[in-house]
Order: C-alpha cells, then sequence, then structure tokens
C-alpha cells in the first residue's frame, strides 16, 4: 500500500510529462503543417497572380490588334461593290472627274496615293461587261473617291479604229446617279511615304492622276519634302486641274509645277499657262533639280514613258529610284531577255496556245502581242482592265507551259497563274481560259 501510495504521484507526472511531449510533438507538427501550407498558399497566390497578369496581357494585347485590325479593314470589301456617281465635273472639254459614293452608304476603304480602282460597266451595245482600270486623283480619307477620265480618241495611225469604249462611255453617257461595280483600291504604283528625298512627278496627259492624288497627300499631311512635277500636254485643252495646280504652286514653298506644252495653241501665253515649248525631258530636270538622288514617279503613254526611262538611266539614275505605271501595253522600251516570237534560228515558230475551257486551240500570232490580244481574236472573253500588268485583273491559270513578260522583274502574280495582258507565250502553252 506504501509502495502504490509512493509510486501513484511520479505515474501522474509521468504521465503528465507524457501528455506534454505528446501535446509538445503536436504543436510543432501542426505549426509545421501550418508554415507548410501558408508557404504553399503564398505560392497558389503567386502562381494565380501571374495567370491573372498574363491573362491581362493577353487581353490587351488581343484587343490592340482587333483594333488595329479593324481599323484597317473599315470599309474594305471583296469583289465588285454598287457604287453611285455622286457628282461629275468636266477638267477639260475631254477629261471628266467622276465622284463615287458606296450604294449602301457605309463606310469605303482607305488607299496609298498611287492606286487605282477597277470598274465593271455595262455599258450599251455591248454584249458583256467592259472592265477597265482608272487611277484614284485624289487624296485618301475622304468619304468618296475620285477618278477622272479622258475620252480617247481613235490612235493616229489608226482613224478608222473605234475610240476608247469605257472611257467615252463615262465622259458622254455616264450621270449623275448611275450606278457602278467597283472594286476595292489595289495597284503597286504607290506614294513611298518614308522616303524624305525630293519627288520628282513625271505625267504625260492623263498620267496627271495619280500624280494628284500623291500631290494632294502630301499637301494634306504638311509634308517637307520638296515635290516638283512636271506635267506634259499637248496645249491648254488637254490642261487637266490647272486651277488647282497653279494654286499650289503658290501657296506651298515646297511644291513646283512645271507645264510643258508641246503645241501650245494660240491663247496659250508662256510663262503664264505652260513653262516650256516642247516635251518633258531630262534635260529640264537637270535645270531644276539640284541633282539627280531623288525618287522619281512616271506615269503616261508609252512614248513618254520609253524616253524619260532611258534618260534617267543615262543620268545615272537607279532603277530602284524610278517607279511607273504605263497607260496601254506595259512597255517602257526595254528589250526582251528572250523574243517568244522567234526561235533559235531565226525562224518564226507558231506555238499551239490551248484554250482549255473554251475547247479553243489556236496558233500564236506574233502579231497580237499578247495572249489577250490572241483570245479576243478568237472570240474568247478574258476580264482585263489596266491592260498593263498592274491591276490583276486578267490573271488567267497557266496549266502548261511558260510566258515571257516585257519587264518580268516588275510583273507580281500569283503562282500557277500568268497575266495574260502583258504575257507571250514560250513555247505551247494551255491556258484556263
Amino acid at each position: 500500500m506504501e509502495i502504490l501510495q509512493l509510486v501513484t504521484p511520479w505515474v501522474g507526472v509521468a504521465l503528465c510529462a507524457m501528455a506534454l511531449l505528446q501535446f509538445g510533438l503536436w504543436s510543432a507538427q501542426s505549426l509545421s503543417l501550418f508554415n507548410q501550407n501558408k508557404k504553399q498558399f503564398e505560392l497558389s497566390q503567386e502562381l494565380l497572380r501571374e495567370q491573372i497578369q498574363t491573362q491581362i496581357q493577353s487581353q490587351i494585347q488581343n484587343t490592340t490588334s482587333t483594333k488595329k485590325t479593324s481599323k484597317d479593314e473599315i470599309g474594305s470589301w471583296s469583289g465588285y461593290r454598287p457604287f453611285r456617281v455622286a457628282k461629275l465635273v468636266k477638267e477639260t472639254a475631254t477629261c471628266t472627274s467622276v465622284y463615287l459614293q458606296p450604294e449602301d452608304g457605309k463606310p469605303i476603304a482607305s488607299f496609298r496615293p498611287g492606286q487605282h480602282l477597277t470598274f465593271k460597266f455595262q455599258i450599251p451595245g455591248q454584249s458583256k461587261p467592259v472592265v477597265r482600270c482608272y487611277s484614284l486623283s485624289d487624296r485618301p480619307g475622304k468619304n468618296y473617291y475620285r477618278i477622272s477620265v479622258k475620252a480617247a480618241a481613235p490612235p493616229r495611225d489608226k482613224p478608222d479604229a473605234a475610240p476608247g469604249k469605257a472611257s467615252n462611255f463615262v465622259s458622254s453617257v455616264l450621270a449623275q446617279g448611275d450606278r457602278i461595280e467597283v472594286k476595292s483600291p489595289s495597284g503597286h504604283f504607290v506614294l513611298d511615304e518614308q522616303s524624305q528625298r525630293p519627288l520628282v512627278l513625271l505625267a504625260g496627259g492623263i498620267g496627271i492622276t495619280p500624280m494628284i492624288s500623291m500631290v494632294n497627300h502630301l499637301i494634306q499631311t504638311q509634308s517637307k519634302r520638296h515635290i516638283y512635277l512636271l506635267y506634259g500636254l499637248r496645249n491648254g485643252n488637254d490642261h487637266a486641274f490647272k486651277q488647282h495646280l497653279t494654286e499650289l504652286s503658290q501657296d506651298q514653298p515646297n511644291f513646283l509645277a512645271v507645264n510643258c506644252y508641246s503645241r501650245p495653241g494660240a491663247e496659250d501665253q508662256q510663262g503664264v499657262d505652260y513653262h516650256v515649248k516642247g516635251f518633258v525631258s531630262v534635260d529640264i530636270l537637270k535645270q531644276i533639280l539640284p541633282d539627280n538622288q531623288c525618287q522619281f514617279y512616271m506615269c503616261g503613254p508609252p512614248a513618254f514613258m520609253t524616253s524619260l526611262y532611258h534618260g534617267l538611266m543615262k543620268w545615272g539614275v537607279p532603277k530602284s529610284s524610278v517607279s511607273y505605271e504605263a497607260f496601254g501595253p506595259a512597255s517602257i522600251g526595254k528589250a526582251n531577255k528572250k523574243d517568244a516570237s522567234r526561235t533559235s534560228d531565226g525562224s518564226a515558230p507558231t506555238p499551239a496556245i490551248n484554250f482549255s475551257r473554251s475547247g479553243t486551240v489556236a496558233n500564236w500570232n506574233p502579231d497580237s502581242e499578247t495572249l489577250l490580244e490572241l483570245a479576243k481574236e478568237n472570240d474568247i472573253y478574258i476580264d482585263s482592265g489596266c491592260r498593263a500588268g498592274s491591276c490583276g485583273t486578267c490573271a488567267t491559270g497557266l496549266i502548261s507551259g511558260n510566258v515571257t513578260y516585257p519587264e518580268p522583274e516588275n510583273v507580281q502574280c500569283e503562282p500557277g497563274k500568268c497575266l495574260v495582258c502583258i504575257a507571250r507565250p514560250d513555247g505551247p502553252v494551255e491556258l484556263d481560259a
């Protein structure tokens, strides 16, 4: 009994000690788990914050991209879109400016100065629509498009030929409110807005139209570039935008216009209506330009283009500094590296041209000049616009064979297609037409 009484307190102490030890271990484990859970919680919080930040940044980027894309795509369309003639203005007796607004009243796509529109005209007496391209003749950023069209007379060497169908339709038949189908602005003859080099614009006749777009845009954006415009005309009767260009020359210190009349009329005054009697030439450029380190843009008839291009090359102007757009066959007089109308022994071959969809096989006629002309001679209709390889309207599937171009380095065409308005066959060819 005494022993039990002596042992009992120590048992109690031991039990208490064990309880305290167990409590201590539990507390330590709990504290350790708490610390671990705290770290895991903090880590989870950090990961969550990173995920949220990443999502926010992604949303910002997507929103910015969407806004940019939306801005770029406002008013754009594919295929043809109906427009109405809002206004017609006579620039000269034979040149008419046409102001166009979309029939649906929605926004129109912007464009780069120098680009053109492609039209599909429903001309009375024509069994099929007539497709043509016309340069935009005003700056971008307005709620309308403007083109300026000169009624084309028969060629001087073919006075009995028919005048230009589309241009005379625009000049004489088209009326305010008329409906026209129009493609979105396109073309590679565009103003380089990044350059600050002096800009030299060389315009022949109605080739003034893309130059007006470039000049108006640069003036509107308050560009400090020096702008020189040499405008070649027959006389004052052909002088489109005369008042507008005169006012710009007086008001804009960085703009100079030089008018060259090849055949001044009795009422044309030198120093008032025109500055030079004769043609636009490199000799004139040498007199008014500080040097040849400029950017040159040319637009006009073939003879105009050929003369100036070779003159610029002779003056030492780099090819990369010369941009051009021809009216009619896209040639500036450079010889082809290979003439597809001759064989290696000098004889004239007659390769077969297979228009597969039409079921017609025709022998190539070198007098046709282009595959488009050959197609027309065989009553095969292929859409075409500029006839200069610029608009891409005539792009036709090239099933087999090869073609050559007057200036292949300037041709931009999808693989597997060819621009029949300037293409000539290099041997037998099969076309998807």
